[in-house]
């Protein structure tokens, strides 16, 4: 056996603990052979025993347990009170009372010192904590002022050894556990509300507190009105009822049927769920409700309340809305209030306030193919009665009519059309059919088509190729299309010439001409952009000198009288590197013709290399502002012919060998 040998009197509690849990922990891995804790109420591992008492074996919830008796021999108490049987837990107090929050049974694990041995003291004992929660409780009522309690117990509530029932006008009764379950009864002596109160009750434990179960108020003074607050016709052969009663009240559902008599329905409630009733809704139903009280005797009954049927008709650019007049009582105290009309779920018209009205046209923006759901509400006194949703589709004769705006433009290198859908005949969902010929000739094909859309990208074009034009068709939901429109075509930029960019001049504008172009230029080489307005003119010329200017990218920009955009393609404008060559020089130091020098423009990068007849180099040079001077090694050349060789690479990285020959003269 491993023993811990105190050093002294004066080691500290926590040194205690800390090698108490290494000796139990060493002696379950010696033990066993596998790291697991064990508890220590049932094997203390060579501990001694503690010991302590408790100033009760049974508590409840939120009452505290008190630790008492601890021996003199034992010292440096402390305890766990939720102990789970798992070794020597290390979140233990020195506090020696403790208030549980939940019922069910736990331990108490004692961990000290002394007892006579060097092993420390162990401890362990059982509390028992009772549960604190109410029953369940529900109340009916009879019209003879008697009251019916049904009592359901739960695993907790059930723990009760009795229960206390206070009836609420100076009667109490204890029932013990066995017979609160059964139904318990009691008569009032005078009208008036009472709340019916339960409690339960441990023998033993009289310094706990259960919470007691309460009844919602009941009312003996008179009985009420059931009342059906809403009917709603869910479908052709659907009504649900919602309703209101007092208190421990059962209603049963009744039905006026065909001879104007009322029958029951053998639909009972309390009001917790609403009635639903298989009947045929496409006629106006009558109901009401029969109070029936615990005691199965018949009592008041509500108002009458009749449903409505609501019928839809379609005609051109309306829809025709009637009804029968709400049948349903109507009295001074409950009078009839409105009508209100919904359309897709939106209201429409204002409040009807007659209650014969019986019809009403919706001529709001009526539109073809439009599928619309309309109900009907009525408010009676406290109850509403809604309709079923009844639906037609809109009628509407209105040819299209033009349309306001086209627009074609080029964007990705793909033409497209943005329309500005016509002001009549439109409906809200429609297809626009596009038309396309290849240039202002031949017969329009039809190339494509968009739902409910107002944009079009032709993606079988190739806006690089050529000018595209384009008519649009407008299609509602009855079939009805406008005439085509007039056609509009794509600006398409090309170059007509070595020192020009064109461009097509037929508008991409329904509205008219174009206004103004604009040359937009996009530097090859850095991607800047600048804007170069040229009116109405369709051509434009680079400046040939200018020698920043051999690749550029060109689109033109075309706007309206109305400043409606419309954009061409791109197109890339490209000069070839010239170079030019003297055939001859005379370097005779009179300052004309003195050197061969070659000039050029969109040079970028440049070698000159000079050949005598034998095809040796005699010069060379990568500067092209640099020229032969017409010596060799710093002696003046020989007249006569010599052969030359020029590469050089342009700004776009092009690259040109010319070889040629020369003639020095003296």
């Amino acid at each position: 056996m491993i023993r811990l040998w105190l050093t002294g009197v004066e080691a500290t509690v926590h040194t205690i603990y800390w090698f108490l849990a290494i000796v139990v922990s060493f002696m379950y891995l010696t033990g066993s052979g596998q790291i697991q804790a064990q508890n220590v109420c049932i094997n203390p591992g060579g501990a001694a025993q503690g010991g302590f008492a408790l100033d009760k074996a049974s508590v409840c919830v939120g009452t505290p347990i008190q630790i008492v008796s601890v021996p003199a021999t034992v010292a440096n108490v402390a305890y766990t009170y939720e102990y789970d049987g798992n070794g020597i837990p290390t979140n233990r107090t020195a506090a020696t009372t403790y208030t549980y929050s939940k019922p069910g049974s736990y331990t108490i694990l004692q961990v000290g010192s002394g007892g006579g041995q060097a092993t420390g003291t162990v401890a362990c004992k059982t509390v028992t904590v009772l549960p604190t929660g109410p029953v369940s409780l529900s109340v009916r009522t009879c019209s003879d002022r008697r009251a019916v309690v049904d009592v359901t117990l739960d695993e907790n509530s059930n723990k009760y050894d009795s229960y206390i029932i206070d009836w609420g006008d100076g009667n109490r009764q204890e029932r013990p556990r066995g017979s609160i379950t059964t139904q318990q009864t009691h008569t009032y002596l005078n009208p008036g509300t009472y709340t019916v109160i339960i409690t339960g009750r441990y023998a033993a434990l009289t310094d706990c507190t259960p919470v007691p179960a309460r009844s919602a108020p009941i009312n003996f003074a008179t009985t009420a009105q059931p009342l059906i607050t809403r009917l709603t016709t869910v479908s052709d052969n659907s009504i649900s009822i919602q309703y209101q009663v007092s208190s421990g009240t059962t209603v049963e559902l009744y039905q006026k049927d065909a001879s104007g008599v009322y029958a029951p329905t053998g639909q009972n409630g309390n009001g917790s769920t609403p009635f639903t009733v298989q009947t045929n809704a496409k006629e106006v139903q009558c109901f009401q409700l029969v109070a029936q009280d615990a005691c199965n005797s018949a009592g008041v009954r509500s108002d009458e309340v009749c449903s409505l049927v609501l019928n839809a008709q379609a005609a051109s650019k309306q829809n025709n809305l009637s009804w029968q007049p709400y049948a349903g009582t109507v009295t001074t105290l409950r009078p009839f209030r409105s009508y209100r009309l919904t359309r897709n779920g939106a209201p429409i018209g204002g409040l009807l306030t007659s209650r014969s009205a019986s019809s009403y046209v919706d001529n709001n923006r009526i539109e073809c193919g439009v599928a619309y759901c309309y109900t009907i509400e009525a408010s009676a006194g406290p109850t509403t009665i809604t309709s079923a949703p009844v639906c037609v589709t809109g009628i509407n004769g209105d040819v299209p009519g033009e349309f306001r705006s086209v627009t074609a433009s080029i964007e990705n290198n793909q033409p497209r059309l943005v329309v500005s859908l016509p002001v009549s005949g439109t409906s809200a969902s429609y297809t626009l059919v596009v038309n396309r010929t290849d240039g202002k000739s031949g017969a329009m094909q039809t190339v494509g088509s968009v739902v409910n859309r107002n944009t079009f990208v032709d993606e079988s074009a190739n806006a690089s190729a050529g000018s595209y034009c384009y008519e649009v068709t407008y299609r509602n939901n009855c079939g009805l299309t406008s005439p085509p429109s007039k056609p509009v075509c794509t600006v398409y930029l090309a170059s007509n010439s070595s020192n020009s960019i064109d461009w097509t001049a037929d508008s991409p504008f329904l509205t008219g001409p174009v206004a103004s172009y604009t040359v937009e230029v996009i530097d090859s080489l850095n991607g800047t952009k600048r804007d170069i307005p040229v009116s109405g003119n369709t051509r434009y010329e680079p400046d040939p000198n200018d020698p920043n200017l051999q690749s550029q990218r060109y689109r033109i920009i075309a706007v309206s009288s109305g400043a409606l955009v419309s954009y061409s393609n791109y197109f890339t404008f490209r000069r070839e590197a010239r170079i030019l060559v003297p055939d001859a020089f005379t370097p005779n130091g009179d300052g004309t013709n003195d050197t061969f020098v070659v000039k050029g423009i969109f040079v970028d990068q440049f070698r000159m290399t000079i050949y005598d007849r034998w095809g040796s180099v005699i010069y060379s040079t990568t500067d092209k502002n640099q020229g032969w001077d017409g010596t060799v090694n710093g002696q003046p050349a020989a007249a006569g012919q010599y052969m030359y060789q020029i590469e050089v690479q342009d700004l776009t990285g092009q690259k040109t060998v010319r070889p040629g020959a020369l003639l020095l003269i003296r």
